[in-house]
């Protein structure tokens, strides 16, 4: 099996903790396409659920210290493909990346590998974690293969994570991200073997959460783990 990781070109905590894990499970990263930032057109959320990590790498750093093929490349882009082609790769995991097209999905002969902070196809879209404490959907991480359509594709593995009565909301936002991390090996397993199902009945999913419900989040939080819990 052969394994491009798509990723972006500056320190980021996940792109270096997903090189890491995978290379403990024993996998060969074969390719690591590496993205330049760019500028989004979406607001910055009103509220602040992620810690600011420090002491992260460049992946590009580790890469040259593992003799890891590292290239810098628009990843939707004639140039991309050219690469999962000549380097023929079955499986893409994307550890940082935009909305991947089908020109570049369709040449991995097994697939893409996403981890969705939400359960698919109850949580698909932006600020999963705000909309599945907002709808009182459980919070777990989906991982699928990709396909055209927004989070959607082929479900290899859905897993709630364990809820505490005194979580903050960066609990949860960190355990969600820890959890993605145990799914990488389960889910690579479950997509060479053709595990897995297809999701047919595609849901709505969700856009960027006003920001006047994302100031009712972290007021909605207990009750919503107390119910959960309860459950």
């Amino acid at each position: 099996m052969k394994l491009g990781i798509f990723a972006y070109n500056f320190p980021h905590k996940k792109t270096q903790d997903f090189i890491t894990r995978l290379l403990f499970e024993g996998y060969k990263i074969d390719v690591i396409l590496a993205a330049d930032p760019v500028q989004l057109n979406i607001p910055h959320s009103s509220i602040k659920s992620k810690i600011r990590h420090q002491g992260i790498m460049h992946p590009a750093t580790i890469a040259k210290n593992l003799n890891i093929p590292y290239f810098v490349v628009k990843h939707n882009s004639e140039e991309a493909a050219e690469i999962v082609k000549q380097h023929n790769l079955d499986i893409g995991i994307i550890a940082g990346a935009r909305i991947l097209k089908p020109l570049i999905i369709d040449n991995f002969s097994t697939g893409v590998i996403n981890y969705h902070p939400g359960l698919i196809p109850e949580s698909r879209g932006l600020d999963a974690l705000y909309w599945s404490i907002h709808n009182n959907i459980p919070l777990g991480i989906t991982a699928h293969l990709i396909d055209k359509n927004i989070d959607a594709g082929k479900i290899l593995e859905r897993k709630i994570i364990p809820l505490y009565k005194d979580d903050t909301i960066f609990d949860l936002s960190e355990r969600l991200y820890e959890v993605q991390l145990d799914m990488i090996d389960s889910s690579i397993k479950k997509a060479i073997s053709g595990e897995g199902t297809l999701l047919e009945n595609e849901s709505a999913y969700n856009r960027k959460m006003e920001q006047e419900l994302e100031q009712q989040i972290n007021e909605k939080l207990p009750a919503y783990l107390k119910a959960q819990i309860e459950q």
